[in-house]
């Protein structure tokens, strides 16, 4: 890059950049979003500065940016947040992005609770994203947030204070249910939700380079079928869930019918459906426990 560029000049170079580098989609909207992040402004804002000299160190900061997402580093690592629910929400690499596909099993979780049901778990919480989006729309909700990592128990405590969410989100180490056993919450829940990892072993390769290479496998891949953690959750929730209460349980569109027979060999359960996220994708299951 020369000594003096201009926004309008370094949007341009950094987006050829991008898309040499094979982002395509994004190039564009990926080099304001980090030139917004250098400069301390909005990505609209950068539309009245395009004659604006990028000064140092904000160039060199930016060159720095620039070269982790050309290397296939997802741009909300970088920059170390994520939008979910209309609430931002601090991530690192040590859990998953949350996804706009996601806020589908927010819905169906809080669709699942009536007014008097004011338990529930969140399996796998990886960022917060799920638990902190309940509590923050139902407050008479409690929610135990379980997760075997300590790291990314660690990002959802500060999302769960950043929310000031913390006298209503538990947050408990253990791998599963496990957590929920210690804390002898057996047919206590109303509602068990969780976004598990569904990626098979054997699709690994043929994600994209900012799933595969950036974001923790523990939280994408499991087992040669991708239904490992989905079966054990289904085999698991009944003992937690109170009679009618509810599992709601994020899963790859392409597993959607294998899971709804999964969930339906089980007795434990009864009104078995599939919802679809805003891509009209088989997203979510939802799973009543009988009474």
């Amino acid at each position: 890059m020369a000594d003096a560029w201009k926004v309008v000049d370094l949007i341009n170079v950094t987006k050829a950049f991008f898309e040499k580098k094979g982002i395509n989609d994004t190039a564009r909207l990926d080099a304001e979003l980090l030139l917004a992040e250098v400069l301390g402004c909005t990505r609209i804002e950068l539309y009245v500065r395009f004659d604006q000299i990028v000064p140092e160190p904000q160039l060199g900061r930016f060159r720095e940016l620039v070269r982790q997402r050309g290397n296939r580093k997802p741009v909300k690592q970088i920059l170390g947040r994520c939008e979910f629910m209309s609430h931002e929400f601090e991530i690192t690499p040590d859990v998953l992005i949350p996804r706009p596909e996601t806020e589908a099993v927010v819905e169906q979780a809080l669709r699942a609770l009536d007014d008097g049901q004011r338990a529930v778990a969140d399996i796998g919480t990886g960022s917060g994203n799920i638990a902190v989006s309940v509590a923050l729309a139902r407050p008479d909700v409690t929610v135990y947030a379980t997760d075997r990592s300590e790291a990314a128990l660690d990002v959802a405590r500060r999302n769960v204070e950043r929310h000031g969410v913390a006298d209503q989100v538990e947050l408990l180490g253990g791998d599963l249910f496990a957590a929920l056993a210690n804390r002898r919450l057996e047919g206590r829940l109303d509602c068990v939700v969780s976004n598990p990892p569904y990626v098979a072993e054997s699709e690994l390769t043929g994600l994209m380079p900012e799933v595969a290479e950036y974001e923790p496998r523990d939280a994408l891949i499991s087992g040669q079928n991708g239904l490992e953690h989905t079966l054990r959750l289904l085999d698991g929730a009944p003992a937690f869930l109170r009679p009618g209460g509810s599992l709601v349980l994020e899963m790859g569109p392409y597993t959607s019918e294998r899971t709804k027979a999964a969930a339906a060999a089980i007795d434990a359960y009864d009104q078995i459906r599939i919802a679809a996220d805003l891509a009209k994708a088989e997203r979510v299951l939802i799973a009543l426990k009988r009474m």
